[in-house]
């Protein structure tokens, strides 16, 4: 993990100095992949501490939130989901300020870019099969990326325990996926798993197609899910003057929105009027 940063960060390039992120935190390789792909897998971004640490986080705020809420929704899902707050803890800042997750993000959405939310997600045994989805509305022809989406894996991804499925390339496509796609069933010919170890980051563009898949094991699939976002992107829930104190200076230059949440409202009420209404992401 890296250390507290200090002093206020105004700027993307100041935000960049701060984690130890430039212009070649991302090779090459990694940057083309972005582009064709719609995807990077880096493995040990997460060392055996961090690691540990936030499974035991992990499993903490489980068992607050289970037993304030009950286990509804587990019950109900399928899956555990954890939701993870904004309050100060360098354990998951570190997470969605990493210096390679956010170059991937400047490479997709430019230097505008603000910091969506954290939540942990962990299919139950026989449960987290999905249709194909974006996390993005459909694009236009020429329109610009809204979103990335990173998987940080807490377990194992493997065949048998879920690991997300992405379909290679289809983050420059417009419009909605098509209907039969979105059926859980539906095997694309193009799809690939995500198959990593434990501490690796998936980091894909948000308009790539893409979903969970059933746990057929009985092993855990622990995952912290980020996303970034960039101005108009409109299911996230603008964090503005709401940044808890205590919040380290780079995670506090994302969630500062400045005008993001009008150019929300803006985008949000031109896509109403386009037909379809995606879902939320639960890969």
């Amino acid at each position: 993990m890296k250390t507290q940063q200090t002093g206020a960060i105004t700027n993307i390039d100041e935000l960049f100095e701060a984690v130890g992120a430039n212009d070649k935190t991302l090779t090459r390789a990694e940057k083309d992949s972005l582009d064709r792909q719609g995807f990077l897998i880096v493995p040990g971004l997460l060392d055996k501490k961090w690691l540990e640490q936030l499974r035991a986080a992990f499993e903490q705020l489980l068992e607050e939130h289970e037993k304030e809420n009950g286990q509804h929704a587990r019950q109900t899902t399928g899956t555990r989901h954890v939701p993870i707050s904004l309050a100060p803890g360098q354990i998951f800042e570190d997470v969605y300020t990493h210096p390679k997750l956010l170059a991937a993000v400047r490479h997709i959405l430019g230097d505008d870019l603000r910091f969506g939310g954290i939540h942990g997600r962990d299919p139950l045994p026989g449960f987290g099969q999905q249709g194909l989805h974006s996390d993005a509305p459909p694009r236009q022809p020429g329109s610009p990326y809204l979103v990335v989406t990173s998987l940080w894996a807490l377990d194992d991804f493997t065949i048998k325990n879920g690991a997300t499925r992405l379909v290679p390339g289809t983050h420059t496509e417009t419009g909605l996926p098509p209907k039969e796609t979105r059926q859980p069933n539906y095997n694309h010919p193009g799809q690939i798993f995500a198959v990593a170890p434990a501490g690796s980051a998936i980091i894909f563009n948000g308009h790539l197609w893409h979903s969970g898949t059933q746990n057929n094991s009985q092993e855990p699939r622990r995952t912290l899910q980020c996303v970034h976002i960039a101005p108009g992107y409109p299911y996230y829930t603008s964090i503005g003057q709401n940044v808890p104190e205590g919040v380290g200076p780079a995670a506090r230059y994302l969630m500062t929105v400045n005008e993001i949440a009008e150019q929300q409202k803006e985008y949000w009420n031109n896509y109403q009027q386009a037909k379809g209404k995606p879902g939320k992401s639960e890969n």
